[in-house]
């Protein structure tokens, strides 16, 4: 979200679209999220945050062997992507960005580390720190990460490499927790030198204050300014982060369960997730988890999930008994950034008693490097909208919604939050596209479902 002081015209086409529309609901905050399409090298960082606990060996192997159909969706490695591109004229740039719009695939461009889920040992690859291509463990201290981009010599070797992470790491997995670090661990001087100056409640000051400051440039030059940022965590076990007994602060989850104590589906859990939503929302850049975890769903019984949608996710495949919250920790921080959660196992039909196997990793990494490549297609929101008020100004012009103008327009994709464009309402090259709305809830509300606390 974005505070700015807009231009008389934007303004006063803003005040007129919304006054059409009046406050829909009870939430009067309104969201601006602005876009401007200057280059079109759609900059991506992938950090995949892997399991290595002693039951991951047979999930490490499917990644490493289903790794090329997850980067095919948006890299082709025989191809000259990633380069950067210079042009003549604005024409040229013009042109090539309409074949951009067509081929996005082949200018994303990407950076991808591996970090795990461990974070009681220490050195390369645990504790948040992007692993080199180095034993995992070590002497204590981080190692010059590495990262994989569209130059890498030989990329799919290097990440089979990087991804078998071994399973000698902790049996308290905290994914979440671990890809927060990772990000405190790869800002730059100017972030840690105004750390202090955040409120003493910012869950990024609270967090990040944990980084020992030895540690604090671990991933330096991973994470880049404007990038949006994947994490992708694999495990078999629910998300321990939940289980921490400082992290959220506990005063602060008192304070939000007072805070809903009369909403019923509202619970602990929530809060707890809503907290740590909050620190990937505070880096200011956009974060979206992609998850492969356990299940405690049933099969048969649609879940509601945060959009407002009905999904069936296979299961319940929950081997080792995670708590519902651990499992729900994955699944809502997919949801809730607009990313993607796919079952690590499901169930068979053909056995008597049912019994889980290992999903289609192909399907689930091919649909995972589906969502990398669509960031690059859309205009994502920071928040779930309300439809209702959404309004789009590109270069300072109302554009109306495609149900009132077929041959252009705009239109809202709820499966991954993101305003479409099409026909002969594409934003150019260069333009900058405003988008305005109210949220459907407040943060902690579009978290949750019903939670046994």
């Amino acid at each position: 979200m974005l505070r700015f002081h807009a231009s008389a015209a934007r303004l006063g086409a803003l005040a007129l679209t919304l006054a059409l529309l009046g406050s829909c609901n009870s939430y009067d905050l309104l969201v601006h999220d602005r876009f401007e399409q200057a280059d079109f090298n759609s900059e991506v960082d992938i950090l995949w945050v892997v399991d290595s606990s002693n039951s991951m060996a047979s999930a490490q192997a499917e990644i490493q062997a289903n790794f090329g159909d997850f980067i095919a969706e948006f890299a082709n490695l025989d191809s000259e992507q990633g380069q950067e591109l210079a042009y003549n004229s604005v024409t040229d740039a013009t042109v090539a960005f309409a074949e951009y719009l067509q081929n996005q695939e082949r200018f994303l461009n990407y950076h991808m580390g591996v970090t795990t889920t461990d974070l009681d040992s220490s050195g390369n690859g645990t504790q948040g720190n992007i692993r080199s291509l180095g034993p995992i463990g070590g002497s204590g201290s981080c190692e010059p990460p590495a990262i994989l981009t569209p130059q890498s010599d030989d990329v799919l070797a290097d990440f089979t490499r990087l991804v078998d992470v071994g399973i000698a790491g902790a049996n308290t997995e905290q994914g979440s927790l671990a890809a927060a670090y990772a990000m405190c661990k790869g800002q730059d001087t100017d972030f840690w030198q105004n750390l202090d100056s955040r409120p003493d409640t910012d869950p990024v000051k609270i967090i990040c204050q944990q980084v020992p400051e030895d540690q604090r440039s671990c991933n330096s030059s991973f994470f880049r300014e404007g990038a949006a940022t994947v994490v992708i965590v694999v495990s078999d076990e629910g998300d321990n982060t939940y289980r921490n007994g400082f992290l959220p602060p506990p005063a602060w989850v008192d304070e939000c369960e007072n805070e809903h104590i009369a909403e019923l589906t509202f619970g602990e859990c929530d809060c707890r997730t809503s907290w740590f939503l909050d620190f990937f929302d505070g880096l200011e850049a956009p974060v979206v988890f992609a998850t492969i975890g356990p299940t405690y769903q049933a099969g048969s019984a649609a879940t509601a999930w945060c959009d407002g949608s009905e999904r069936s996710i296979p299961g319940p495949c929950n081997e080792f008994g995670s708590d519902v919250c651990g499992i729900d920790f994955y699944q809502q921080m997919a949801c809730m950034t607009g990313g993607l959660f796919s079952p690590i196992k499901v169930t068979t039909v053909e056995d008597d008693p049912i019994s889980c196997v290992l999903a289609d990793f192909q399907e689930s990494l091919r649909n995972i490097g589906a969502l990398v490549s669509g960031l690059s297609a859309g205009w994502r929101l920071s928040m779930i909208p309300d439809e209702d008020t959404i309004t789009v100004i590109v270069d300072g012009e109302v554009v109306p919604s495609r149900v009132d103008q077929p041959s252009g327009g705009w239109s809202y994709s709820p499966g991954d939050r993101s305003i479409r464009f099409s026909g002969e309402d594409v934003p150019g090259f260069n333009a900058q596209v405003d988008i305005y709305y109210y949220p459907l809830h407040d943060r902690r509300s579009q978290v949750g479902r019903e939670l046994p606390f």
